[in-house]
């Protein structure tokens, strides 16, 4: 009963399967944390790859960061997407927010990531020159090759070059490094934290009933997380916070400060938490909430759009898929998600296309 009541506990911070939670939990050793905390190039990879996941824009799904479940080897974490996932969306996450791009002074992604290895619906990376590694699994054939696909091309039409096999740093990588190596230095010093932030993250779907959770960090010690809540569907923050801060599987934040409206009957709430001595980091948790039927109705469409599973749009909105409500006249109709949504996609489409065409024209010319 004890052991189950563990497998169940460890399950709403990791979504780990019963069956793979059991497994794992038996492995470890007597006096063991439940969920172990990575350590030195490994935690800095989990790190990066949270950090990168929470800057490029993933919302509008069900899923936190698009992560069905993470399960915290100690060799390595295992992260898993959503199957219902939209292939396309999922390509350009690899393709340009995991690998890296940009040169000096904007490098994006992650500098020196790698693949190690991919088949079956999972890619193995690694950090370039260590023995950290990771796989990220749930990724159809398609979106991988799709990501690889696009990001040659792009490189062969700017004459740079993609990373994902290259055997040093990219010119990209190396310029940045040279100029901006103290950034990566910093990061490295609070990358335990986000590694422990990486392989808790199903926590804040298990326990939080949000439309849409987006992420942000900011300077080198800080992540964010901004989650939107139906009003009739608000998760208590401070509920949450006490399942971040689990003596068992969570971790020991502080309370820095808070500016709390709810109490009142606003919407928004701000609080900030610092990690322990040996966890150094801080977590910026935004709550935000909304109740007009034609903002709910938004939120019901992007999901929609995006792909999310019937009944979890109808759990998480209280509504059908494709939710249709007139504005109040009290509202602002600053409505423009779904249509963001499709100039995304659009603009993906031609970029293939026009990636496409170039390739084309470079290969008649070698002729």
């Amino acid at each position: 009963m004890l052991f189950d009541h563990t497998v169940a506990l460890c399950r709403r911070y990791t979504g780990e399967t019963h069956a793979g939670a059991s497994e794992r939990l038996r492995r470890l050793p007597f006096g063991g944390p439940f969920i172990p905390m990575a350590r030195d190039d490994l935690a800095f990879l989990e790190a990066q790859v949270l950090r990168a996941l929470l800057e490029f824009p993933t919302t509008y799904t069900t899923r936190p960061l698009r992560i069905l479940r993470v399960i915290p080897r100690e060799d390595g974490a295992v992260i898993r997407f959503a199957a219902d996932a939209d292939p396309d969306g999922l390509a350009d996450v690899i393709a340009w927010g995991l690998f890296s791009c940009g040169g000096e002074d904007d490098l994006r992604g992650i500098c020196g990531l790698r693949s190690t290895g991919a088949a079956h619906g999972r890619v193995d990376v690694g950090l370039l020159g260590t023995d950290a590694r990771l796989r990220l699994e749930g990724i159809p054939e398609r979106a991988w090759w799709s990501a690889v696909e696009l990001r040659c091309r792009a490189a062969e039409a700017s004459g740079e070059v993609a990373p994902f096999w290259h055997a040093g740093l990219t010119p990209g990588e190396r310029a940045f490094t040279e100029r901006h190596g103290w950034f990566l230095e910093a990061q490295r010093e609070v990358a335990a934290f986000g590694s422990a932030l990486l392989r808790r993250l199903l926590i804040f779907r298990n326990e939080a009933n949000w439309l849409d959770m987006a992420g942000f960090t900011k300077q080198v010690n800080t992540y964010g997380l901004r989650l939107t809540f139906a009003q009739t569907h608000r998760t208590d923050h401070d509920a949450l916070i006490a399942h971040l801060t689990h003596p068992e599987c969570g971790i020991a934040l502080k309370e820095d400060m808070r500016t709390c409206s709810c109490r009142l009957g606003g919407s928004d709430c701000r609080i900030w938490l610092d990690g322990p001595s040996q966890l150094p980091g801080r977590l910026d948790l935004q709550f935000h909430s909304v109740e007009r039927a034609c903002e709910i109705a938004e939120y019901n469409q992007a999901l929609t759009f995006a792909g999310s599973p019937e009944d979890e749009i109808r759990r998480f909105t209280g509504h059908s898929p494709g939710m249709i409500r007139a504005c109040a006249p009290d509202c602002l109709r600053d409505h423009g998600r779904l249509a963001f949504m499709q100039r995304v996609a659009a603009s993906r489409r031609k970029e293939r296309q026009d990636l496409t065409l170039k390739s084309r024209r470079s290969s008649r010319r070698l002729r």
